[in-house]
């Protein structure tokens, strides 16, 4: 997120490292927002969210039955930059919660979670080559419709953070209820599998650290700093899955399984 604007917060005292930058939580000095990192040169290589984002993959893959993919993302069947606020707005939303929730405490992981998302985990995910696969298998065209899928939804994120709640996916998805059925149904199936792909992506670094801290943060000379890191780490994870549960509902997924309310083709004999 942009470092154009400081937002004082009141709230823990102990200066918490993030990703060894220090990001000083104090009631008398402010919790600076991260600057955006610039997009890696080279590669992510696939780890354990590659078979997850597979599995994505083939649900996106939905050229045959129900007619998803194969056409281009635009404004018409995708999300697009104006469905969620853009960053430099999602920024005044978090000074506005650091000033509502002075003095408060409770609220500094998800202050710390907000500072961590910004434009530049939109590339880090596209970095990864299942993330391309999986927009591939749902779309034809170029990645720009990726980046703005991805983007949007990190979006999402934030300001679900800030809201407490996923309410906002719901409302962002129920422009796609304007459409003609069929092509509602597969615009929501490649959308969220692209969305679901980009958001396991950038999960999965805060899963890593949130297992490594876990047994840290339970004994009880545990500093505070590491709490927080924790804690920031979790609300990601937590608010991330919140945000791929309603799409999963929103493509009318059920135990994995893409469930159609289309009639049976199939022929039946006496």
């Amino acid at each position: 997120m942009s470092s154009s604007l400081a937002m004082r917060a009141t709230v823990a005292r102990p200066t918490v490292s993030a990703r060894g930058a220090s990001a000083r939580a104090v009631a008398v000095a402010p919790l600076a927002c991260r600057a955006p990192r610039a997009p890696r040169a080279s590669a992510i290589s696939a780890s354990s969210a590659t078979d997850e984002a597979g599995a994505v993959a083939a649900n996106a893959n939905f050229r045959a039955g129900a007619g998803a993919g194969g056409g281009s993302a635009d404004v018409n069947n995708s999300v697009t930059d104006d469905d969620v606020s853009s960053w430099n707005e999602i920024e005044i939303q978090v000074a506005n919660m650091c000033a509502k929730y002075a003095g408060d405490s409770s609220v500094n992981g998800r202050i710390m979670a907000l500072a961590e998302l910004g434009p530049d985990k939109t590339y880090e995910a596209l970095d990864d080559i299942t993330v391309v696969d999986v927009f591939q298998a749902a779309y034809d065209g170029g990645l720009e419709a990726a980046t703005t899928i991805i983007d949007v939804h990190l979006r999402m994120v934030a300001e679900c953070i800030i809201a407490d709640d996923v309410e906002l996916v719901r409302t962002v998805y129920g422009k796609f209820k304007r459409m003609p059925p069929l092509l509602m149904r597969s615009s929501v199936v490649a959308t969220a599998a692209v969305a679901e792909a980009g958001l396991l992506k950038v999960r999965e670094e805060y899963e890593l650290i949130e297992a490594m801290l876990r047994e840290e943060v339970a004994k009880p000379d545990a500093g505070d700093e590491m709490k927080l890191e924790h804690e920031k780490c979790e609300v990601l994870m937590k608010t991330m899955d919140a945000v791929i549960a309603v799409l999963h509902e929103e493509k009318g997924e059920k135990d994995g399984e893409l469930v159609s309310d289309a009639p049976s083709v199939s022929s039946s004999s006496d």
